[in-house]
Protein backbone atom coordinates (compact mmCIF):
# COMPACT_ATOMS: atom_id res chain seq x y z
CA UNK A 1 0.00 0.00 0.00
CA UNK A 2 1.92 3.26 -0.70
CA UNK A 3 0.64 6.75 0.65
CA UNK A 4 -1.44 7.46 -2.86
CA UNK A 5 -3.95 4.86 -2.23
CA UNK A 6 -4.52 5.82 1.58
CA UNK A 7 -5.19 9.83 0.18
CA UNK A 8 -7.61 7.91 -2.07
CA UNK A 9 -9.37 5.78 1.12
CA UNK A 10 -9.70 8.81 2.84
CA UNK A 11 -11.29 10.44 0.70
CA UNK A 12 -14.06 8.04 -0.15
CA UNK A 13 -14.77 7.14 3.23
CA UNK A 14 -15.24 11.16 3.71
CA UNK A 15 -17.20 11.71 1.03
CA UNK A 16 -19.37 8.31 1.86
CA UNK A 17 -19.79 10.01 5.40
CA UNK A 18 -20.92 13.06 3.43
CA UNK A 19 -23.44 11.66 2.02
CA UNK A 20 -24.94 9.49 4.45
CA UNK A 21 -24.69 12.30 7.28
CA UNK A 22 -26.43 15.10 4.63
CA UNK A 23 -28.91 13.23 3.19
CA UNK A 24 -29.61 11.05 6.17
CA UNK A 25 -30.04 14.65 8.44
CA UNK A 26 -32.07 15.97 5.80
CA UNK A 27 -34.45 12.66 6.05
CA UNK A 28 -34.77 12.97 9.73
CA UNK A 29 -36.02 16.25 9.44
CA UNK A 30 -33.37 18.70 9.74
CA UNK A 31 -32.58 21.63 7.80
CA UNK A 32 -30.76 21.48 4.57
CA UNK A 33 -27.97 23.72 6.06
CA UNK A 34 -27.87 21.67 9.36
CA UNK A 35 -27.57 18.35 7.04
CA UNK A 36 -24.71 19.93 5.03
CA UNK A 37 -22.26 20.77 8.17
CA UNK A 38 -23.61 17.76 9.61
CA UNK A 39 -21.96 16.19 7.01
CA UNK A 40 -19.13 18.55 6.78
CA UNK A 41 -18.20 17.42 10.11
CA UNK A 42 -18.60 13.82 9.17
CA UNK A 43 -16.25 14.08 6.31
CA UNK A 44 -13.56 15.51 8.15
CA UNK A 45 -13.63 13.38 10.96
CA UNK A 46 -14.20 10.01 8.90
CA UNK A 47 -11.29 11.55 6.72
CA UNK A 48 -8.94 11.87 8.72
CA UNK A 49 -9.58 8.36 11.03
CA UNK A 50 -8.83 6.93 7.75
CA UNK A 51 -5.87 8.15 6.64
CA UNK A 52 -4.36 8.47 10.19
CA UNK A 53 -5.09 4.50 10.17
CA UNK A 54 -3.83 3.82 6.65
CA UNK A 55 -0.77 5.97 7.63
CA UNK A 56 -0.16 3.83 11.22
CA UNK A 57 -0.27 0.73 9.05
CA UNK A 58 2.07 1.75 5.75
CA UNK A 59 4.63 2.39 8.76
CA UNK A 60 4.26 -0.91 10.29
CA UNK A 61 4.62 -2.20 6.63
CA UNK A 62 7.47 -0.21 6.21
CA UNK A 63 9.07 -1.50 9.25
CA UNK A 64 8.41 -5.44 8.50
CA UNK A 65 9.96 -4.74 4.77
CA UNK A 66 13.05 -3.22 6.67
CA UNK A 67 13.60 -6.19 9.05
CA UNK A 68 13.16 -8.59 5.91
CA UNK A 69 15.42 -6.89 4.26
CA UNK A 70 18.32 -7.38 6.87
CA UNK A 71 17.55 -10.84 7.29
CA UNK A 72 18.19 -11.33 3.17
CA UNK A 73 21.61 -9.64 3.78
CA UNK A 74 22.89 -12.08 6.20
CA UNK A 75 22.23 -14.99 3.66
CA UNK A 76 24.84 -17.14 2.08
CA UNK A 77 27.69 -15.51 4.60
CA UNK A 78 28.66 -18.90 6.06
CA UNK A 79 27.86 -21.09 3.10
CA UNK A 80 31.82 -22.07 1.97
CA UNK A 81 32.79 -23.37 5.43
CA UNK A 82 32.60 -27.08 5.48
CA UNK A 83 31.13 -29.35 7.90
Amino acid sequence: MNPVNIQKMAVSFGLLSFGILCIGSVLMGATVLTGVMRGIGGAILFGLLAWGSGSMLLQEDEEEMEVDQEEDADKGTQLDQTA
